[in-house]
């Protein structure tokens, strides 16, 4: 077993990134995959904060500073999968020697089949770290002119450095009626949209109670969109109708929030 490695990206901030990641990661192991998820934002970790485990006792920084080992960073998680998580101290972060990040993820390979990595947004010395490891790539992306600026920039960068895409999650849509469509999204990326995860209460609920949203809310429509990638993932064919139900209901919940909109401008 050597697991594959996928780095989540984006290259404007606020755009969703690391709750992708942790909402893929729990529906890979939800297949039974065995799955971790590493907080590579060394500046700027949230991934403790979200899963409640901010009060841990040892993470990343530990490791990288050499105050703790490995194992003991690691946690347990929703849906079985395992948490590497980062430290929000500014003491952890001053002590943090990134360049063992490698050798510590070539250590856990071969305990894992997917690691999942939630990369600092933007461009800079941190995140081109996180895009080097990657097996693969998986972009993040809004429905608006800045995020898709960001993420063109991401592309080219990548490409240079002769990485592959998966393709793209296109996050929080359904907001406004404006926003870029699918297809102009990757004409722009040329890359293929993964999954439309619409924008929700039911995401910003389970974060209010530091769960997975694949985890709190099965049922709901972004909780589909990252299953079904999920599966794709992990080879687990999914039925023909399983997916028409859920392409119906997003397409009812996209027309209900159409006619809201246009209701609300009168």
């Amino acid at each position: 077993m050597t697991a594959t490695i996928f780095t989540i990206v984006s290259g404007k901030g606020g755009v969703g990134t690391t709750t992708a990641a942790i909402n893929l990661s729990a529906a890979i192991a939800g297949f039974a995959k065995k799955t971790l998820i590493i907080d590579a934002d060394i500046g700027m970790p949230t991934i403790g904060l979200m899963l409640g485990l901010d009060t841990s006792k040892a993470t990343l920084h530990d490791v990288l500073a050499g105050t703790a080992d490995l194992k003991d960073a690691i946690y347990d998680g929703p849906n079985n999968m395992h948490v590497l998580p980062g430290s929000i101290s500014l003491h952890s972060f001053l002590n943090a020697d990134t360049d063992p990040i490698s050798e510590i993820i070539d250590g856990l390979k071969d305990k894992y089949d997917f690691i999942v990595i939630d990369s600092p947004t933007g461009i800079n010395k941190n995140s081109l770290f996180a895009i080097s490891l990657a097996d693969e790539l998986i972009q993040v992306v809004n429905p608006d002119i800045a995020s898709l600026a960001g993420a063109m920039k991401i592309k080219t960068i990548s490409d240079n450095m002769g990485k592959q895409f998966r393709g793209i999650f296109l996050n929080r849509t359904g907001v406004t009626p404006n926003e870029l469509s699918k297809e102009r999204v990757e004409t722009a990326l040329g890359l293929k949209i993964l999954g439309e995860i619409q924008e929700e209460n039911n995401v910003k609920n389970s974060l209010a109670f530091k769960a997975p949203v694949v985890v709190k809310y099965p049922g709901s429509s972004a909780s589909v969109g990252f299953n079904k990638e999920a599966a794709e993932i992990a080879g687990i064919k999914v039925p023909a109708a399983v997916n028409e139900d859920a392409e119906k209901k997003e397409k009812k919940e996209k027309k209900s929030r159409k006619f809201s909109l246009s209701k609300s401008k009168s």
